[in-house]
C-alpha cells in the first residue's frame, strides 16, 4: 500500500463543490461564520466521507487533510460568486461583539 501526504485534490465539479460549500455554510452559526482554512478542512472531510478525492491509484492511501492549491482557488472563486450574489458576506477581522479575538476574517451566511 502506498501513502500520499500531498494536499488533497477534490473530485467535485464546480457545481458540486458549490453545493458542498453551501452545505457547510448552512451548518454554521450565522453570526460567527467560518474561516477559509476551516472551510477548506471541512470540504476535505466531506470529500473523504463521500469518497470523492483524487488518488494516483487504488492502492494509495491519502494521509493529508490539507486542500491542494488549485482547489483552494476554486473555493475562493465560488465564495466570491456567493458574495456577489448576496448569499454570504465577509466579516473582517475581530469583533468584540462576537467574541472573535483571533483576528481571522470569516465567511458568514446572509
Amino acid at each position: 500500500m502506498n501513502y500520499d501526504s500531498n494536499p488533497v485534490q477534490l473530485n467535485f465539479n464546480n457545481e458540486e463543490l458549490k453545493e458542498r460549500i453551501n452545505m457547510v455554510m448552512s451548518s454554521r452559526d450565522h453570526t460567527t461564520g467560518i474561516t477559509f482554512v476551516n472551510l477548506c478542512y471541512q470540504l476535505v472531510q466531506i470529500a473523504f466521507q463521500e469518497h470523492r478525492v483524487k488518488k494516483a491509484d487504488e492502492n494509495t492511501t491519502l494521509t493529508s487533510e490539507e486542500l491542494c492549491a488549485d482547489d483552494q482557488v476554486r473555493v475562493s472563486r465560488i465564495l466570491w460568486e456567493l458574495i456577489w450574489d448576496h448569499k454570504i458576506f465577509l466579516l473582517f477581522g475581530r469583533s468584540e461583539l462576537l467574541g472573535l479575538s483571533n483576528g481571522e476574517d470569516r465567511f458568514v451566511k446572509y
